[in-house]
């Protein structure tokens, strides 16, 4: 098969048949839908309202968003719309049929490397981003001749027919597990998941009441305080049967609330908060992933629920099932949006109680149970009324190791088949990047399509500063000053390198440094006799090796100069200081293996996307053991790794180098 380098230009004409606008007859106007969804009537108008210059096109057109090329707005205008109209702002392109099949062309469309021609394609402003003519239709690529581009679109729509069954397939068996931890959380709440027998033949019935002379006892002493009575429970409310030494009772004969914080009165109102909203609570760990920085003056009036350790912090609006936490850290300055409920359990296991707050049955009743018109939410009455089955805490704990478990088991199974997903929509790609690229069976070449990106993956290098060696020097004191203060006897010249490596590479700066694979990672030999040396000269560090046997350690001694290091690094990295210390504070507490762990597995996927190949998170393993045997020691902390980089969303981006052995 031989394929031919044509311009864009050479493939495609611009077709702009202006249309006579009549006052009182309909016009059928069009819009594209993004990310390779096709041509869709967005609606029909008189002549007489529409005020821009339009154009006719005809059914099996091909057209474009100039706006939102980039992000797959494009397609083949069906036949129902023949004779619609769009504005300039569309393009209608008719391919040069002599050179061009219509539908190879709807295929080169659909793919990533298409969608990278339309953004390098594209200028403007953040708002207005728009594809430009000369740089589009200078574009080169090579394609086979006709006959084959015919051939070549069946076997795309065998693929391609393929991967949406599987797909299908994928996105029912996701639709299972979820059902699957479901019936899981219904049956433990029933009782039904494990034994209900206990070593001490203790009862809810007991555990309920240690519990009221706990919260009597915490009201007297003023540590908490008194909620109004619970009404008694009616058989009529007792759907369910639980077993005969649990006890139905309600959330609020459990738990406490935390106290409130009079923000307004008690803080200052240029005071800055950690405030959380629905937003930081991460839907898929239950956890707060992060909190917003506020002033007091900047807060709702309502916003003063106070996040302590060993609280759970549930939202009362909707979605319930992503919005519910277990504060695991001591959060004291931080408070929480209104909308949340903020509580303590008394004598039970925050965990049971977290997954009962998951059970479905339960949300759909809150669902219907909602009060408000404009912002609908359950009333604190409504919570604390929920009836709860209260088993002793023997059988709780039970309970939630074998949920623990479970939910592990269906995670795994949703891991999986998430990564078979992604791998054949890797794999449809790739068969059409080595297609559209033009093995030549003959002369076994590729002709590339595009000599800089991959088709596959949105590599990013753009270079946000280049770096000379004073300017690394003031970066790594920086990182020295900044991360060896929390453990200074873990810091040395193995947590530095890693460090300097995974903040040139993920914040995209360029220095002379020549990373290469070392039994430790990624290493730069300039660090030690570039870096170094100017760390001492400018009375920044004084620098000591000490040999312990076989192993040695760096110590950094501050000296004089030290102290201006911060206000160095703000001048000389002033528009980049904020990402690389939220790169920072993410190792703040980290010790060097687990730096050196990230650095390595940061290097291997980074590799894989300069390289342009496809990869699971197997192949990203294997690629990381095989980097140094003493890699082993870390086989079983390799899924935990790629979970963390992707938790604090610190993928690699295929910026930089590729790093080999020396």
């Amino acid at each position: 098969m031989v394929f031919k380098k044509y311009k864009l230009s050479e493939l495609l004409i611009r077709k702009k048949d202006q249309v006579k606008l009549v006052p009182d007859a309909k016009f059928k106007r069009i819009t594209i839908r993004m990310n390779h969804k096709g041509v869709v009537l967005r609606d029909e108008e008189f002549g007489s309202k529409i005020k821009s210059t339009m154009f006719k096109i005809n059914g099996g057109d091909f057209v474009l968003s100039g706006i939102d090329a980039r992000n797959g707005a494009f397609g083949i205008v069906p036949s129902e719309l023949d004779g619609a109209i769009i504005t300039n702002d569309f393009w209608c392109l008719t391919p040069n049929e002599n050179l061009l099949d219509k539908h190879f062309f709807l295929f080169l469309t659909s793919t990533k490397f298409f969608d990278h021609i339309c953004k390098i394609s594209s200028d403007g402003t953040t708002q207005r981003i728009r594809l430009q003519k000369d740089k589009f239709f200078n574009f080169e690529i090579s394609i086979p001749e006709i006959k084959y581009q015919k051939e070549l679109v069946q076997k795309f729509s065998d693929i391609r027919i393929a991967t949406i069954n599987l797909k299908k397939e994928h996105n029912e068996q996701i639709v299972l597990i979820n059902q699957l931890r479901q019936a899981f959380l219904r049956e433990a709440m029933q009782g039904k998941l494990v034994s209900n027998e206990t070593s001490d033949g203790k009862t809810g019935a007991e555990l309920l009441q240690e519990i009221q002379a706990e919260k009597e006892k915490l009201i007297k002493e003023k540590k908490i305080k008194k909620s109004k009575p619970l009404p008694p429970i009616s058989d009529d409310e007792i759907l369910l049967e639980i077993p005969d030494n649990w006890i139905w009772c309600r959330l609020g004969d459990i738990i406490s609330y935390t106290d409130n914080l009079d923000v307004q009165k008690r803080l200052a109102s240029d005071t800055v908060i950690n405030y959380v909203d629905i937003d930081a609570i991460d839907n898929k760990k239950y956890i707060i992933k992060e909190a917003k920085q506020k002033k007091v003056s900047e807060l709702s009036s309502r916003a003063r629920r106070i996040l302590k350790k060993d609280y759970l912090i549930y939202s009362t609006v909707r979605p319930y099932l992503k919005n519910i936490a277990i504060i695991e850290e001591s959060l004291e300055n931080y408070i929480g949006s209104t909308g949340f409920v903020v509580f303590k359990t008394h004598q039970c296991l925050n965990k049971f109680v977290f997954y009962f707050l998951l059970n479905p049955v339960l949300n759909k009743e809150f669902e219907e149970l909602m009060v408000g018109f404009n912002s609908p939410s359950i009333s604190n009455d409504t919570f604390e009324n929920t009836l709860f089955p209260l088993p002793s805490l023997e059988i709780q704990n039970r309970i939630v190791i074998k949920l623990d478990e479970l939910m592990n088991y269906c995670d795994e199974l949703e891991k999986s088949v998430k990564e078979s997903q992604n791998y054949n929509e890797q794999l449809l790609q790739q068969v059409l990047r080595e297609v559209l690229e033009g093995k030549n069976e003959a002369e076994n070449e590729n002709l590339q399509l595009v000599a800089d990106e991959s088709p596959i993956y949105s590599i990013q290098n753009t270079i946000n500063k280049n770096c000379d060696t004073g300017d690394m020097a003031i970066l790594a004191g920086y990182i020295i000053k900044k991360l060896s203060t929390q453990n200074s006897k873990d810091f040395g010249r193995v947590k530095l390198q890693k460090m300097l490596h995974l903040v040139e590479y993920h914040c995209q700066l360029s220095s002379e440094l020549k990373y290469q694979k070392n039994v430790a990672g990624p290493y730069a030999w300039e660090l030690e006799h570039v870096i170094e040396p100017k760390l001492k000269s400018l009375r920044f560090f004084e620098i000591k090796k000490d040999d312990f046997g076989k192993a040695s350690k760096v110590t950094y001694t501050p000296l004089s100069a030290s102290k201006e290091l911060p206000s160095l690094f703000n001048r000389e990295f002033k528009d980049q200081a904020e990402s690389i210390n939220n790169l920072l504070d993410k190792f703040q507490a980290k010790t060097w293996e687990f730096c050196e762990m990230i650095s390595t597995m940061y290097a291997v996927w980074n590799n894989r996307l300069i390289k342009k190949e496809l990869f699971t998170d197997d192949i990203l393993k294997q690629d990381f053991l095989d980097w140094d045997d003493k890699k082993k020691r870390f086989i079983d902390q390799l899924d935990y790794a790629l979970e963390w980089i992707r938790k604090e969303k610190i993928e690699p981006v295929g910026f930089g180098e590729y790093i080999d052995k020396k």
